[in-house]
């Protein structure tokens, strides 16, 4: 029932993945991010390896376990990651500073392996929920990722129809956490840098975890196994003039969905367009696992698609996130339609002919009417919020109010 973020919110859950295939025999473990609380709560893994960041914080009430900072205070260093000042949301992107091996997703590769050849229980087959930090803000790739990208020809940002045309790329006293810009043309190519490079180390490091585990090297298990990869969210790095994770563009909300399997477990060699979300992750892996999924359960096993078959997961796909951009958006055919909750303005794109949301097709009433319904079908009966369709404000390609940090007066509205 929780429809945004908030720190320190202990989860009851009737069912979880850990337990529902541990009940199935499986040894789970869980190695890097939980962002759960109260830390070191299991919620069903029969272990948990936390680092939530690569700041350490000790003390602090909801991130103050943290056994990569242990881990880097036993090899000597006692300058943690965040001295170099840079939050764990801000826009500012910088080399890391440490050995390669030092840092946070060397250290997830190194637990994974760590688990899967030295820790692992041999009679019973394995759960592995390996959960990198990055790529996240702060943007602070090793070095030898940096320089790969930060030498590329210079990198930009998409720019809707609809953002504001600023005087000036400079916005004087732009917070480093800020949702909004103005950009300059130099911050974007260095937060791309940032951001891709953090992205190229989880590959490579990717690369040989699977070849010393699954692959190559020697294989630690005969089972069928398979891989899942995705990421909880996407980053807009300067797209449209914002920044981080919270709106509802396909930079923020449209994330990565890849699987492949070993042993008897291979998968078929296809895309598909189908709308998944983060909910058919637990169907999907009890489904491949051999577990009873509940009947309480939002997703879908996407198990058909892996192998090859046709099937049709949802007509529509929703999602919302609360707090000062609070947005509610729906996927349905080509359409992506969004609603701002504190504004009642309205955005539409068309996904299909308009794949970066550059232009808004809200002033189109006929487009607009059946996307209307169904949000009003989606909220009816929430206390929450009021979506009321006679106070609803189509944008028509025009900004949204009170996105940025300047007054829009200063602005030019194209």
């Amino acid at each position: 029932g929780m429809v945004g973020y908030k720190d320190g919110v202990e989860f009851f859950p009737e069912h979880t993945l850990p337990v529902l295939l541990g009940g199935a025999g499986y040894q789970t473990q869980l190695i890097g991010k939980f962002h759960m609380s109260p830390q070191l709560k299991t919620y069903g893994f029969d272990n948990l390896v936390l680092s939530e960041t690569c700041s350490v914080r000790p003390g602090h009430p909801h991130f103050g376990v943290n056994f990569y900072g242990d881990w880097l205070k036993a090899r000597g260093c006692e300058f943690p990651p965040n001295c170099m000042g840079i939050g764990s949301n801000s826009w500012i992107a910088r080399p890391w500073t440490l050995d390669e091996n030092l840092h946070q997703t060397s250290w997830c590769v190194h637990e994974a392996v760590d688990f899967l050849t030295r820790r692992r229980d041999p009679t019973r087959p394995w759960f592995l929920h390996l959960s990198f930090w990055a790529p996240h803000p702060p943007l602070i790739p090793p070095r030898v990722y940096w320089d790969r990208y930060i030498r590329k020809a210079p990198m930009s940002a998409r720019i809707g129809e609809w953002v504001p045309k600023f005087e000036s790329d400079h916005a004087p006293g732009l917070r480093p956490d800020t949702s909004t810009g103005p950009f300059r043309a130099e911050d974007v190519h260095e937060m791309m840098a940032g951001y891709y490079g953090l992205i190229n180390h989880i590959d490579d490091r990717l690369s040989y975890l699977f070849a010393h585990t699954l692959g190559f090297y020697g294989q630690v298990t005969r089972r069928p196994t398979f891989v899942i990869f995705t990421s909880d969210h996407g980053e807009m790095l300067g797209d449209h003039q914002t920044f981080r994770k919270i709106l509802p563009y396909e930079g923020s909300s449209h994330v990565p969905f890849f699987a492949f399997g070993v042993n008897g477990a291979e998968v078929a060699r296809a895309d598909s367009s189908e709308l998944i979300c983060h909910q058919d992750i637990l169907p999907t892996l009890c489904e491949l696992g051999g577990a009873e999924i509940p009947d309480a359960v939002d997703g879908v096993s996407l198990a058909p698609i892996l192998r090859g078959e046709e099937m049709t997961t949802r007509e529509d796909l929703f999602s919302e996130h609360s707090g000062t951009f609070a947005n509610h958006f729906l996927v349905s055919g080509r359409h992506k339609y969004c609603w701002f909750a504190h504004t009642n303005e309205e955005q539409l794109f068309d996904l299909a002919a308009d794949p970066h949301e550059l232009r808004d097709l809200s002033g189109d009433a006929a487009l607009l009417a059946p996307m209307r319904k169904k949000m009003a079908t989606r909220l009816a009966g929430r206390t929450d919020y009021t979506y009321d369709v006679t106070k609803l404000k189509p944008l028509a390609n025009c900004p949204p109010s009170g996105f940025w940090d300047i007054p829009l007066g200063d602005a030019r509205v194209g």
